[in-house]
């Protein structure tokens, strides 16, 4: 019965979108090296995607344009691919900081790493120090909408303004398949998958995200999922997904003081519009906008969520 429940939180993760890496010990690409996939080559040749090394760890990070930072956070099973339809148009206004967080994408992925969202926060500071950026608009999916709050929770200083798009926030709902992710060998057991087993499966078992994606973006997809050291640090995400002092986190979204737009699915099973609803009422200054869509908007729906988000950061002015 474990074993079971340990194949389904692969593959549940793997639903909700694949993950990504590449081969080796938790090193990504080194440079002069291919990429992962065709659309980091693309990146490449525009000299959009660059390395950036913060306290030992090595991170890959597209920066693109030019104008006030905006940074993009990932959710746990994706990577900066998942932006892909948002940073050209919003490289036109602004400086685009779309970072594989540590764990995912050609980012290093070590075993043994803090992968909470404190944790992950902390690494982006490092990033935007190393990159010279002191103030940023922070925007984060799922994990990554968790990230992005306990930035803001900490050093409030150095967000300009937050878009959360069907963000972790609170510990009411825990999914299933993070609970799943802390039976003992889950991660030794992800990382025994075979690939062409993890294939099959996702492409019988379509979730509403995937059945928007073309065949291209599903291929992408399953190539970044197919790397074992992906699947191992992806369980190690959903083990610390949930703060330890969740209650801390909840109790101090009440502080943030950067505006804030909410751009939300209303079919998200996972973490469900109720939460957005009661986020929207907890943060101090906070616009709510419910999309047609699931967990992650910015896959399922992006011309809406471009066009709220180029709204929003085109007229919110800090006061």
């Amino acid at each position: 019965m474990h074993i079971l429940a340990i194949l389904a939180v692969v593959f549940l993760t793997a639903a909700l979108l694949g993950g990504e890496g590449e081969p080796g010990d938790g090193q990504r690409a080194a440079k002069g090296r291919p990429r992962l996939t065709a659309y980091r080559d693309a990146l490449e040749a525009e000299g959009l995607l660059r390395d950036v090394h913060v306290d030992g760890y090595r991170y890959c990070v597209a920066d693109a344009g030019k104008g006030p930072a905006l940074v993009l956070l990932h959710g746990v099973s994706g990577s900066l691919y998942d932006w892909r339809h948002v940073i050209g148009p919003l490289r036109k206004t602004h400086r685009v900081i779309a970072i594989d967080l540590l764990g995912a994408g050609e980012s290093d992925m070590p075993r043994d790493a803090d992968y909470s969202l404190a944790a992950q926060a902390r690494r982006v500071r490092g990033i935007l120090d190393a990159l010279g950026i002191e103030k940023a608009a922070v925007a984060g999916n799922s994990y990554g909408g968790g990230v992005a709050l306990v930035f803001a929770q900490d050093w409030p200083e150095r967000v300009e303004r937050l878009v959360l798009i069907n963000s972790i926030c609170y510990a009411d709902k825990v999914p299933a398949y993070a609970r799943l992710a802390r039976i003992p060998g889950a991660d030794l057991a992800a990382e025994a998958i075979r690939a062409e087993s993890s294939k099959r499966w996702f492409l019988r078992h379509f979730s509403r995200t995937v059945r928007r994606l073309r065949d291209e973006e599903i291929e992408t997809y399953l190539k970044e999922a197919s790397l074992e050291e992906r699947r191992r640090s992806l369980i190690h995400m959903l083990r610390d997904a949930v703060p330890k002092d969740a209650r801390e986190l909840e109790r101090r979204i009440g502080k943030i003081e950067a505006p804030a737009l909410l751009i939300w699915g209303k079919a998200d099973r996972t973490v469900p519009v109720e939460l957005g609803r009661r986020l929207a009422k907890e943060l101090p200054d906070a616009t709510l906008v419910e999309l047609d869509a699931g967990h992650i908007p910015n896959q399922e729906a992006p011309a809406e969520v471009l066009r709220h988000m180029e709204g929003f950061l085109r007229t919110r002015e800090r006061v």
